[in-house]
């Protein structure tokens, strides 16, 4: 019975230390932390898709969340969705704490189809700057 209730302890110390890890220590990387986002807004999850963004922008987000209600988020430039669930992820660009994702449209092969969505590092996570967004690529001056 001893040895059962030691190799109990034991499963749960490691077990602690991987979460701890996990959630304290364990940096998410910019790329992780734009497909949880993509992930929720696909599932229609707001509350974890607005925690994507940084905290000044999560009241813009979330006001045109609310105005974007009923509308189709693939056909809406107007829904927060829209630039984020159908996109294909080209390169990221980490530089300090600001990290740039080259995202491209679907099946978009115009002159327009490639945009940089700015990523902010807060914490040990990476939340994206809606504030900064501007739906384009980055001049080529902040490159």
């Amino acid at each position: 019975m001893k040895k059962l209730l030691a190799v109990f302890a034991l499963l749960l110390v490691i077990g602690g230390g991987i979460l701890a890890w996990y959630k304290y220590v364990r940096v998410e990387s910019p790329k992780e932390a734009w497909l949880r986002t993509t992930a929720a807004a696909m599932l229609g999850d707001e509350q974890t898709f607005l925690a994507g963004f940084t905290e000044q922008s999560r009241p813009l987000v979330a006001g045109l969340l609310a105005h974007a209600r009923g509308d189709d988020a693939k056909q809406s430039r107007q829904h927060p969705y829209f630039y984020l669930v159908s996109e294909n992820l080209e390169s990221v660009d980490v530089e300090g704490d600001t990290a740039w994702l080259k995202l491209r449209r679907q099946n978009d092969t115009g002159a327009g189809a490639k945009y940089d969505v700015p990523l902010q590092k807060v914490g040990q996570t990476w939340q994206i700057d809606a504030l900064s967004f501007t739906g384009k690529e980055r001049p080529a001056a902040n490159k």
